[in-house]
Formats: C-alpha cells, structure tokens, sequence
C-alpha cells in the first residue's frame, strides 16, 4: 500500500507546507484546514473524506 500525506479533516492529499522551514504546520487548500497532517493510504483517505461530508451534511440540518 502507498502511503501519502493527507489532510486530517477532510482526507485529501492537496496539502502543502506552509512555511517550509517548519515542515510540521499544513494547509490544505480543500478545507483550509491549518495544522499537522497525517500520513495514510487511499483507503484511509477516503473514510476520512466521506467523515467530513457527513459532517457538512449535519452543519446543514
């Protein structure tokens, strides 16, 4: 399985260091989630996402 890194909230792998000399703060240009990532595979990746739709649909009711 490969490994990459993704966004803890939202499970996508667009994230890029914020500033490269403190590789331990992201953003995630889907969410705009600020912070830590985590690395994982697709399967993980995609739990994580469908998490966050739920999520969003809850927001919404």
């Amino acid at each position: 399985m490969r490994m990459h890194k993704i966004c803890p909230r939202c499970g996508s792998r667009n994230v890029d260091w914020i500033i490269p000399q403190n590789w331990s703060q992201c953003v995630c240009r889907d969410c705009d989630y600020t912070g830590p990532i985590i690395e994982g595979n697709d399967e993980l990746a995609q739990e994580i996402h469908e998490a966050y739709l739920d999520s969003l649909k809850d927001d919404d009711e």
